[in-house]
């Protein structure tokens, strides 16, 4: 039993003092960003792997790029690891100081001096001339950098492959490793260093690992992945599968979100510019019914002009078919003072395209 003397005063407690903890209970009780995304729990107690216990258990295994290739080019540096699938990647760039640079290069300089001197007193030809280059390499970059044209960087990559068996997991590694050997890349798992790595991959920003590659200006402006996996539009004619998301990918050339109707496609020899053009001109007529023409020097685009009912004209001194350059036919144009159109024979500048066809500039 509890009691209140008389000369005791008892203090109502107020509606908003009620409402005030009301919401604190409430706030204590909401769910966060954190709550929503994060698992039930993280092993970090092995060495090559970390374990992510959910609904699905999962493994994930941080990697670091321990070797580089002597030459970076975009977009094939790092694409294969942008695009290989269920991984996360990281790169971290922090600029060099200009003077922390100077120095270390000319460090780096006189250590491949030394070198190419005792390969020299050997007889080594071959060693001595990868270490002459590597130092003239070396002095043109000091060089540059004094004169303010390039700049040097140091990146760390880390990259955090996911599975939801150990088996997977090391089956991915491999494949990874193997798609990256073919640019001189090679990688290796952060071993005993999994937890620092993995949260090294998280959006903190925070860089745990002391493992890093300099790199200078253009080297380091290869690492950008300027693709997106969005690509596509809504309609069209299909191209082929994204690889990150496995959705069909659709063009078209005429789309309202394109600023104009150009497409110029890039490639190495055999890569397959050709079948892609011959592709998007047959799903065109196809599709679409859209009409290409081809200015075909060589005579590859013939079966597939004959395939869609299409016709192929053939240009040739032994042709019965010819271009007349004196060919002039009449032109609609408007007129600058009254806006008014009208039909004209312009001889005068057919003149000069055909004085200019067979002017010879010696």
């Amino acid at each position: 039993m509890f009691g209140v003397k008389k000369n005791d005063a008892v203090v109502p407690i107020s509606e908003t003092a009620k409402s005030k903890e009301s919401m604190t209970m409430l706030k204590k009780n909401q769910s966060t960003i954190k709550d929503i995304i994060a698992p039930g729990g993280i092993d970090a107690s092995y060495t090559n792997h970390i374990g992510i216990m959910s609904s699905r258990n999962r493994y994930a295994r941080s990697m670091l790029v321990s070797t580089l290739p002597r030459m970076c080019t975009f977009p094939e540096f790092l694409r294969g690891m942008y695009t290989f699938g269920d991984i996360n990647v990281s790169v971290f760039i922090a600029p060099v100081n200009e003077s922390t640079s100077q120095t270390d290069l000319n460090r780096t300089i006189n250590e491949l001096e030394s070198e190419r001197i005792v390969a020299q007193d050997r007889g080594d030809i071959n060693r001595e001339r990868i270490i002459l280059q590597k130092r003239m390499e070396a002095e043109e970059l000091r060089d540059t950098i004094a004169a303010g044209l390039n700049r040097l960087f140091s990146s760390t990559i880390v990259a955090t492959l996911f599975a939801y068996s150990m088996e997977e997991l090391d089956k991915y590694t491999e494949l990874l490793s193997n798609e990256m050997a073919k640019n001189l890349i090679d990688i290796k798992p952060a071993w005993a260093m999994q937890d620092a790595a993995f949260r090294t991959n998280m959006p903190y920003n925070d860089n745990k690992l002391s493992k890093s590659h300099t790199f200078d200006r253009r080297a380091m402006s290869t690492v950008f992945p300027f693709f997106t996996s969005d690509i596509g539009h809504d309609g069209g004619i299909p191209l082929g599968f994204n690889k990150q998301t496995g959705l069909p990918i659709l063009y078209d050339n005429f789309s309202p979100k394109l600023s104009n109707y150009n497409m110029v496609i890039f490639g190495k020899s055999g890569a397959g510019k050709s079948v892609t053009v011959k592709m998007l001109s047959a799903r065109s007529s196809i599709l679409m019914g859209i009409d290409s023409l081809a200015l075909d020097a060589e005579g590859e685009y013939a079966i597939v002009a004959e395939s869609l009912g299409g016709v192929n004209v053939v240009i040739s001194p032994n042709s019965n078919t010819i271009i007349n350059i004196f060919d002039i036919e009449p032109e609609t144009v408007k007129d600058e003072i009254t806006g008014k159109e009208r039909t004209m024979l312009n001889v005068e500048n057919k003149v000069e395209d055909v004085t200019q066809r067979f002017t010879y500039n010696g």
